[in-house]
């Protein structure tokens, strides 16, 4: 049967309560139904499996449904819906196409498809359609790996490394706590566990860990006295920022590297993408015979005569009427 798709719009608030109940069975989570609408928009009507004409399940005025159909129609449902297996709503499936074959013999009947609004909406469907495809037609011949790896080179090419500093801090709210603090470092004690007992700062319960992180990312008191310390070392003396007084641990440095270009990859095609469509745009008008129906200079002191005519036959019946 020809787009079936479309009778997926139908089926999805029957399928829903299927489906749901399914999901809820096994311990799963029930699709919302705020996803249809996005789902649905989601579905491509070229993306359909190959299949044989399978066992007829029923007939509606002589025209077969058959297994392979509803198949089909399983295939074209968006993920949440396929969690249940299609033997557990296979019936709902065969039960909604039933009744859009009926109406779509229906509206056959009737000659909806003579009508000028029919024919006009189909044109404008098919007109969209033919752009969504030249388009991404286009993409995939005009971007190529090469293309992408060249604009790759170039994002990275002034690329400048940044030094990084992973470092642990214990924040404390006077400068007394945070000498005392100091004392108990010199004496042994481990950073971590005291940064976790004491610390006031939210990475306290992680052990004062900041991570990496670059010097401008950081308040300059705190940057300037993390950035001086050798990997192994803590503060002698208490910093003092606006969060507080903080005894500050370096635990390592490194430079900052340029993405990968699979990190890249997405980023890029997007950008190259529209790059790609922008210059074929502009191909395409400038071989194109456009002509804009400006109006002229003359025609347009003419509607502005008319439109201020219009305004003063307003004054002049407002003020008859007062």
């Amino acid at each position: 049967m020809k787009s079936l798709h479309y009778f997926s719009l139908a089926i999805v608030a029957v399928l829903c309560l299927a489906i749901g109940y399914y999901v809820g069975t096994q311990g799963g989570v029930v699709p919302g139904a705020d996803m249809i609408a996005s789902e649905m928009a989601e579905m491509k009507s070229d993306e359909k499996p190959a299949k044989s004409d399978g066992e007829v399940l029923a007939t509606v005025n002589g025209k077969d449904i058959t297994s392979s159909d509803i198949e089909t129609l399983y295939a074209s449902l968006p993920a949440q819906y396929r969690q249940a297996p299609i033997e557990f709503i296979k019936e709902q499936l065969l039960q909604q196409m039933i009744s859009m074959e009926v109406i779509s013999q229906a509206a056959e009947a009737e000659k909806m498809g003579d009508k000028k609004e029919f024919q006009d909406r189909m044109d404008t469907v098919r007109n969209q359609l033919m752009q969504e495809f030249y388009i991404t037609n286009k993409i995939e011949e005009l971007v190529t790996d090469e293309l992408l790896k060249e604009e790759y080179n170039k994002s990275v090419a002034d690329f400048t490394p940044e030094e990084q500093l992973h470092a642990r801090h214990i924040l404390l709210k006077t400068e007394e706590e945070a000498n005392d603090m100091i004392k108990l470092l010199d004496d042994g004690g481990n950073f971590e566990e005291l940064a976790k007992e004491y610390s006031t700062g939210p990475s306290g319960p992680n052990g004062g860990d900041l991570g990496y992180f670059t010097k401008q990312s950081m308040v300059p008191e705190f940057a300037d006295a993390a950035f001086s310390l050798n990997t192994g070392e803590y503060t002698k003396t208490p910093v003092k920022t606006q969060f507080g007084y903080h005894v500050i641990k370096s635990e390592d440095k490194r430079n900052t590297e340029a993405p990968t270009f699979e990190e890249k990859e997405q980023e890029l095609r997007s950008k190259v993408s529209s790059s790609v469509i922008d210059k074929l745009l502009e191909e395409l008008k400038a071989d194109a015979s456009i002509i804009l129906m400006t109006p002229t200079e003359e025609e347009k002191a003419e509607e502005a005569a008319k439109e201020d005519g219009a305004k003063e036959e307003t004054k002049t019946e407002e003020t008859k009427t007062e």
